[in-house]
């Protein structure tokens, strides 16, 4: 496999991800239930997926108006 192709399965594989994490997250938001993320010291921690949602959100909003 040439370092193109790996690159380009290396991205096919990181937007797999992205869309996974999105579809989990509205998913959980619609529901009303939590999701388990570390904070910056590793440890777990419980945070509604609405509010991780909104965050998220957010920031490519912000992105967006860049």
């Amino acid at each position: 496999m040439s370092e193109q192709e790996e690159i380009k399965l290396f991205d096919q594989i990181s937007d797999g991800l992205k869309q996974s994490y999105e579809s989990l997250l509205r998913r959980k938001a619609a529901l009303g239930h939590d999701m388990v993320i570390a904070d910056a010291d590793g440890k777990p921690l419980v945070v509604p997926a609405a509010d991780l949602l909104a965050k998220r959100e957010e920031k490519s909003s912000a992105r967006a108006k860049q």
